[in-house]
């Protein structure tokens, strides 16, 4: 009865660890479906690496737990052994009673040949309970064996989900650092490019009022042209209305020296009548110079103003080239500066990429780790599960030989 009882405890509660183990499994396969899943979000990495660490302090609580049990079902090893022993050493009290009987049964029928087979008979039983007691002394041992592997396998566990705890956490604030570099080159980058931005706002600004300035010297020369047009249009209708009064005076003293040379006799009249032509003549062009005078004049003031113009444009030109030059230098620089900048952040993009990618391969290492050593355990305990079912079945055996 007690036996049963034992039996019906020791089922259920394999029965017990099994729905344990099946939970655990499915657990650890549905923390595998979601490392999947995670693999192809790359922005919310760190928080779900401190998930993972959070699940993986939970899966150490479980697995101390579960360590906790081992523990227990040690104990309970333990005290199926020492059950055992008392089966033996009651066994090996009953063979020597079982002896003192054959003992005294041969004294007592040594003359009875009769109850020969019967002594051959409890002699085999004692050889085959002597043989099953080897045979269960050699699975205590081994049992013994066992729980000690598993003992040593539990520490190694622990040892590992530590190390790969700590591991994980450094990692991961390795990785912080790493995204905070980023983060700052990135900011410094960002600043950069708004100074080259103001910059070149500045220049633009710039050449746009000296191509104003320009504009105003262009039209201030456009408007000099037409004045020194318009002058030199005046200057040329003074010479020709000039040049025709000339004509005029020439022939009209043609005519009067024709008509002093037919006057010989009035020789004074004719002097006093040159004389009074003379002073016509120099009464009528003497304001006539006094005009050209006064036209020539603001020519040659207008000339040297836009020979002025024509200097202060060359220098503007010569500014607005040199600021161009400038503008161009500037362009490239920041052209070759962006180019840097862009190959900077391709190499950041690279190594996150790559970073990322070692962690997930390190992260599937682990869980095939994990799954590895979980279908180990697995395997050992059905093995011991099937030991204990063995030496469980030997001791009933034993009882219903009793």
């Amino acid at each position: 009865m007690s036996s049963s009882t034992k039996g019906n405890s020791v089922s259920s509660f394999d029965d017990e660890e099994l729905l344990q183990i099946g939970t655990r499994c499915r657990e650890l396969k549905k923390e595998k479906d979601m490392l999947k899943e995670s693999h192809s979000q790359s922005f919310g990495l760190i928080r779900r690496l401190e998930v993972h660490v959070n699940s993986l302090s939970e899966a150490c609580t479980e697995d101390k737990k579960q360590i906790q049990m081992l523990e227990k079902e040690l104990k309970n090893c333990s005290q199926e052994i020492d059950y055992l022993q008392d089966q033996l050493n009651a066994r090996n009290a009953e063979v020597n009673l079982l002896e003192e009987h054959t003992h005294s049964l041969e004294f007592i029928l040594a003359d009875m040949e009769n109850l020969q087979e019967t002594v051959d008979r409890l002699r085999d039983e004692l050889k085959k309970s002597y043989s099953e007691r080897l045979f269960l002394m050699e699975e205590l041992e081994s049992k013994e064996i066992e729980l000690q592997n598993s003992a040593l396998c539990i520490d190694k566990l622990e040892e590992s989900i530590s190390s790969m705890s700590l591991e994980s956490q450094c990692e991961i604030e390795s990785m912080k650092l790493d995204i905070l570099a980023l983060e700052h080159s990135f900011l410094e980058v960002k600043k950069f490019q708004e100074e080259t931005v103001q910059e070149k706002t500045r220049m633009s600004e710039l050449i746009q009022e000296l191509e104003v300035q320009c504009q105003n010297a262009h039209k201030t020369t456009e408007s000099l042209d037409m004045e020194n047009k318009e002058l030199r249009k005046k200057l040329d209708a003074s010479e020709t209305n000039a040049r025709i009064f000339c004509q005029r005076v020439e022939k009209w003293l043609e005519k009067d020296r024709i008509q002093l040379n037919s006057r010989s006799s009035l020789g004074q009249l004719e002097g006093n009548y040159i004389f009074s032509k003379e002073m016509s003549c120099g009464e009528v062009l003497g304001p006539l110079f006094s005009k050209l005078a006064i036209v020539v004049a603001p020519d040659a003031d207008s000339i040297m103003k836009m020979e002025k113009m024509s200097h202060i444009i060359q220098d503007y030109e010569l500014l607005v080239k040199q600021l161009k030059e400038e503008l161009k230098e500037e362009k490239l620089k920041a052209k070759e500066e962006a180019e840097d900048l862009a190959q900077e952040m391709a190499e950041l993009r690279y190594r996150m990429t790559g970073l990322l990618e070692e962690e997930c391969k390190r992260r599937a290492c682990i869980e095939q780790a994990s799954l590895q050593r979980i279908s180990e355990l697995e395997a050992q305990v059905t093995k011991e599960r099937t030991q204990s079912v063995r030496s469980f079945a030997a001791l009933r055996h034993l009882n219903e030989a009793k």
